[in-house]
């Protein structure tokens, strides 16, 4: 009997030593949390809360606190009214809408080294920001391009970048018009504008290449505080081949380099999907539509410059962008700094009938991410059937360590608006409970995560939860949006 009471007491703490509790708080009137985000270079998660606008369903943001592996808080700043809310991707500065100005135009305020810049809709009149990707988790996810778009990905600790025509317009037209680079000191405030050499169109459009109805594009990428990447890609006529053009300038717009990043399918075709890599576009009936950009994406290794594409594939041959077509698995190649391919991961998903109901690609909600010093693949859809398969792929050589496949629900009477976490989503053997997409993912590939899941009663109210992936853990945020709100780490 003893030695019963020793096992259980041992397989417990195991189990709790598995996870940490983060963040566990009450609802406030005062402190409403708002979103948050994770920050791979510190490694830490930040929250963001705040309180209600009054006469509006918006909230101020008040109050920023990081949060270790350990749940040690340290505050970012407090006593504030900020509006929306973004760090730079080098984490160092950040910007905020400044509404007391106007609440129907953009002003901006980007906080850096102790300063602030002021940023008026007048002074960053027709800059086009929309090129430049929103950085999560070291992943550039394309802005929609038909308009200015947002400073979120446009901004370091000295400047803003942002991109306008010949004409001095936001609108650019890649294949007729010349592009030019605009950047503003956060510092003096001055601004200067220089024409910036275009990628070759003769390595994009051609015979040789795939047919699209859309017009070639490209995006963007800051690296923090050292340059920034124009993205292009060329797909070939048969959707065999693909090449990434990863041109590097500095920011006075000259250009240093250019990477081509090399693809190729033997027996399958590349097609394209929901993965970031490009602008989404809406069109006047059906679902949108995306590029030949969202061929795929690419995760780079901030400490290494590895680059490692992601992207999903048929065994069908295909005439053009977007045409339907059943899919049979995904990929991830992995390169170095200069190109060279280190390996390549091609992977069947089989004995999966949902695929024979799919014949979408562009809906397949496609992700790659860090996770213990592993990368997780995603596939999740959301079209006839819901599904999410998920896989830990090993870095050094790219084998699947572990995959899984989960069938879920979704339920739009499960939505609630304005609430700190909206999901759709559920799962029959977790009643009462909603989750993202991604949170499938991580709930399959760890079983720690699971089993907490499981533990927690069904009772009377609904509850949301979503997931990070980082190379500390699994970030598990929880939430009933009235009464308490939690985040913990499973490692």
């Amino acid at each position: 009997m003893k030695n019963l009471f020793v096992s259980i007491s041992l397989m417990a703490s195991a189990y709790l030593s598995s996870q940490t509790t983060i963040i566990d708080k009450k609802f406030d009137e005062k402190v409403i949390p708002i979103t948050f985000e994770y920050l791979p270079i510190s490694q830490k998660f930040v929250l963001f809360s705040g309180e209600k606008i009054k006469m509006t369903a918006s909230l101020f943001t008040t109050t920023a606190s990081a949060f270790d592996v350990n749940g040690k808080e340290s505050k970012l700043f407090e006593n504030q009214k900020y509006y929306k809310c973004t760090y730079s991707n080098s984490e160092n500065a950040f910007m905020n809408v400044d509404i007391e100005k106007s609440i129907w135009s953009y002003n901006y305020k980007v906080y850096f080294n102790n300063q602030v810049a002021d940023l008026s809709s007048e002074k960053i009149k027709d800059m086009n920001f929309s090129y430049f990707g929103i950085d999560i988790g070291s992943v550039a996810f394309a802005q929609y391009q038909r308009g200015a778009g947002t400073i979120d990905g446009a901004f370091n600790d000295f400047y803003l970048l942002g991109f306008s025509n010949q004409k001095n317009r936001y609108g650019i037209n890649f294949e007729k018009d010349d592009i030019f680079l605009e950047v503003i000191e956060l510092k003096s405030g001055s601004r200067k504008r220089v024409q910036i050499e275009k990628p070759d169109l003769t390595l994009l459009k051609g015979d040789a290449y795939a047919k699209s109805k859309n017009t070639i594009t490209f995006t963007s990428k800051l690296n923090g505080n050292e340059n920034f990447d124009l993205i292009t890609k060329s797909i070939s006529a048969d959707f065999k081949t693909v090449i990434i053009y990863k041109s590097t300038y500095d920011f006075d717009g000259k250009k240093l380099k250019t990477v081509p990043f090399t693809l190729k399918l033997e027996n399958n075709f590349f097609v394209i999907s929901n993965n970031g890599g490009g602008p989404l576009y809406s069109v006047s009936s059906g679902p949108d539509e995306f590029d030949n950009l969202n061929i795929n994406n690419y995760l780079e290794d901030k400490k290494t410059g590895d680059l490692y594409v992601f992207g999903i594939f048929s065994d069908e041959p295909i005439k053009k962008i977007g045409e339907r077509t059943h899919l049979k698995g995904y990929y991830v190649f992995k390169f170095d700094k200069d190109g060279n391919k280190l390996w390549e991961s091609i992977n069947n998903i089989d004995d999966k009938e949902f695929f024979e109901k799919i014949k979408y690609g562009q809906g397949f909600d496609v992700r790659l991410a860090e996770y213990n010093e592993n990368l997780v693949f995603s596939a999740s859809i959301n079209a006839f059937t819901e599904f999410t398969n998920a896989s830990i792929i090993d870095k050094k050589n790219g084998a699947v360590l572990k995959s899984s496949f989960l069938e879920y629900n979704n339920n739009a009477s499960h939505e609630k608006f304005s609430a700190f976490i909206n999901n759709t989503y559920d799962y029959k053997e977790l009643r009462n409970k909603s989750f993202s997409p991604i949170s499938f993912a991580a709930m399959t590939l760890n079983d720690d995560l699971f089993k907490y899941l499981k533990s927690i009663p069904e009772g009377d109210k609904r509850l949301h939860f979503t997931t990070l992936f980082s190379q500390q853990g699994i970030w598990l945020v929880e939430t009933d949006n009235k009464n308490y709100y939690k985040v913990l780490l499973f490692k």
